[in-house]
């Protein structure tokens, strides 16, 4: 019992499939709190920016519309015309602002998800709706978490008005003695800045938020030991991955060993880095140089290293190792064009060879 307990736990780390189709469903990890703090930062920066330019276009639309309300409107349609206007004229001073925030918003949770986006998570679910299932999440611990969060923000506000107030009792106490435009002027900038003091402390908590979601989501997608073998067995039945594993088999059993390949050649041609082709002549048996073994970057770095541990001579020749790695194939014959080009090689080779056993 205590075995199929243990299996049953979720103690595994999650799959690549399983963070794919996590991802597919929009089940990703995202802060709320990282948005709310983006959205509220980008409010006050146009406020601040924008504040006096908006609230002098309010004061004029409000002016207009309240003297034109005092006279009187002939129809029903006239009325409704002196209202639309209005209301679009008000569309026209917010609109920009709130574009600005919704794209601030999409932006935000794009950088969190990494792009991921799914029509499933926006799709209704029966158990989103269900009482049952709020209620469980009100008492679980995620709900926990969240009704913490809520008292951490309503302790971090009033811990900063408390402050912030105490500190600047002072000021306060020169508005009953100071011009009205003066106490404006004060009250807009310590509002700024208890505002800005609340950003900061919030930034520093969605931080944390994000921290968290990204260990709980983690956490979540976290696998038991049975679910492992069956998500394998799946694949293992997947005739896609069958077919890629029975080819990825045939290949490896198909291909020579490099090592082996270069020690049975005669000479190793490179250009320099880029190429190298290692090939082999045996006139007593072939008409024409073969060509054993090639490879491309990485693969020509490692035969030109093989060909300098087994002491098989290793010729620059820029032309020919690209003509030779365009144009043959390995455990092939080169082609006609190439002969007299080759043969010069392995003529030097012979020399060098020749050359060491006197």
């Amino acid at each position: 019992m205590s075995d199929k307990n243990s299996d049953q736990e979720k103690t595994e780390e999650p799959t690549a499939k399983k963070l794919e189709d996590a991802r597919k469903e929009g089940n990703v990890s995202i802060s709320t709190e990282v948005s709310s703090v983006a959205v509220l930062t980008t409010s006050v920066i146009m406020f601040v920016a924008l504040g006096s330019s908006i609230s002098a276009q309010f004061a004029h639309l409000f002016e207009t519309f309240f003297i034109n309300a005092g006279s009187g409107f002939s129809n029903e349609n006239e009325a409704m015309s002196h209202l639309s206007e209005a209301l679009w004229a008000m569309i026209g001073i917010m609109g920009p602002t709130l574009s600005v925030l919704l794209v601030v918003t999409l932006l935000v949770n794009l950088a969190q998800t990494k792009g991921a986006f799914s029509a499933k998570a926006m799709a209704p679910k029966a158990s989103k709706m269900s009482p049952m299932n709020g209620i469980k999440k009100i008492f679980s611990a995620k709900g926990a978490v969240e009704l913490i969060k809520g008292f951490a923000k309503l302790f971090i506000v009033g811990l900063i008005g408390y402050y912030s107030v105490k500190n600047e009792v002072d000021t306060f106490m020169t508005f009953m003695i100071s011009p009205l435009d003066y106490n404006l002027g004060e009250m807009g900038t310590f509002v700024l800045m208890f505002i800005t003091r609340i950003l900061a402390a919030l930034l520093v908590l969605s931080i944390a938020d994000a921290i968290y979601q990204r260990y709980q989501h983690h956490k979540d997608l976290k696998m038991s030991k049975q679910e492992v073998k069956d998500e394998f067995k799946q694949m293992e039945g997947d005739p896609k991955v069958k077919g890629w594993r029975k080819k990825f088999g045939m290949e490896l059993r198909n291909k020579k060993r490099l090592d082996h390949a270069v020690l049975s050649s005669d000479v190793v041609v490179t250009n320099p880095t880029h190429y190298a082709v290692a090939l082999r002549y045996d006139p007593k048996s072939n008409d024409a140089p073969l060509v054993v073994v090639k490879g491309q970057r990485l693969r020509a770095l490692r035969i030109k290293e093989l060909a300098k541990e087994y002491g098989i001579p290793i010729v620059e020749n820029k032309p020919v190792a690209r003509a030779l790695f365009a144009t043959a194939e390995e455990d092939s014959f080169i082609p006609g064009d190439l002969y007299k080009a080759v043969a010069e090689i392995l003529a030097y080779v012979y020399k060098l060879k020749n050359k060491h056993k006197v």
